[in-house]
């Protein structure tokens, strides 16, 4: 005979279980608490480590207004993926003002806290570059998916040992550029290369390292996708960038945009709807900004002749 067959059981509320109503040893009453199932009556632990179904977190008094549980959450931007802590600077209530001798302590305690985050040069390496990451990405105003992508990539290029030899700042500019292209984020390597603390050509090199190395998600650009940054900076209407964007997928279709630099076709896509708008663009601002000369520009506005107007 079981022992259920022996003593009561009840039902738990809690796991929707059937468990023991009494006490096997003085048949008190059986309560849950903390994940032990004990007796109120002799205090003997019937069950332990079961699965608390309960809250893991304190309740507080402010749970209503503020109800945090956890921490930040991880991120690929941070060298140590936000897990580390660190001693602030000020205080919030200017009553709690510390004293000259506690300052001085916890002054110390910051510099031995900052001393001992990294545990190698390469932590280090990494920490800098995620810091470099950040700077650029918050310069170029690019959003948090493109800022982690570009630390993942980084972190893949240093287990692939391709830091070794190279300044961190090129290799860091080149995982910028790739995540943009990778999440289909339109910039330009001299974007990149005006807030990074490099050349254009090194973000290039920084860049064809990475592609060839670790065989880098990067679609090829299409001119539907330039339009619109193109037709921002020369300050064209909305009506003529939709022009624009009409003539840039017809180029895709019809094949014409095969072969050729995106960056010029597009460029002849805005000039050409803008010329049909009246305004006044010219072919020199389009080529210093898609990075072409006017003779490429001209060559594509004549391929674009003999197409109809998308308008």
């Amino acid at each position: 005979m079981s022992l259920r067959d022996v003593y009561d059981t009840g039902f738990d509320e809690q796991t929707d279980n059937h468990l023991f109503a009494t006490c096997p040893e003085c048949d008190g009453s059986v309560i849950a608490d903390a994940g032990e199932r004990r007796c109120t009556d002799c205090g003997l632990v019937i069950t332990e480590q079961r699965i608390d179904h309960g809250p893991e977190w304190r309740s507080f008094d402010n749970d209503d207004t503020a109800p945090k549980r956890t921490g930040a959450p991880l991120t690929e931007a941070r060298h140590d993926r936000g897990l580390s802590t660190e001693i602030g600077f000020g205080m919030n209530d200017p009553d709690r003002d510390l004293s000259n001798r506690k300052k001085a302590q916890v002054g110390r305690m910051r510099r031995e806290h900052n001393r001992a985050r990294f545990g190698s040069k390469a932590e280090r390496n990494l920490a800098h570059a995620c810091g470099e990451l950040n700077r650029m990405t918050g310069a170029l105003d690019l959003p948090k998916t493109v800022a982690e992508r570009a630390a993942a990539i980084y972190r893949e290029a240093m287990q692939a040992d391709l830091i070794r030899g190279r300044s961190i700042e090129t290799i860091a500019a080149g995982c910028l550029y790739a995540a943009c292209r990778c999440d289909g984020v339109t910039r330009t390597l001299a974007e990149i290369a005006d807030v990074a603390r490099c050349g254009e050509s090194k973000v290039k090199l920084g860049y064809r390292v990475l592609n060839e190395e670790l065989g880098l998600e990067a679609a090829p650009r299409h001119p539907p996708e330039l339009v619109p940054r193109l037709a921002s900076v020369v300050g064209a209407s909305s009506a003529v960038e939709h022009r624009a964007q009409g003539f840039a997928r017809i180029t895709v279709d019809e094949g014409i945009a095969n072969g050729r630099n995106p960056n010029g076709v597009a460029a002849a896509c805005v000039y050409s709807a803008g010329q049909a708008a009246g305004c006044s663009i010219t072919q020199q601002e389009l080529a210093d900004e898609a990075g072409v000369t006017t003779l490429t520009i001209r060559k594509r506005v004549r391929e674009l002749d003999g197409l109809a107007d998308p308008a």
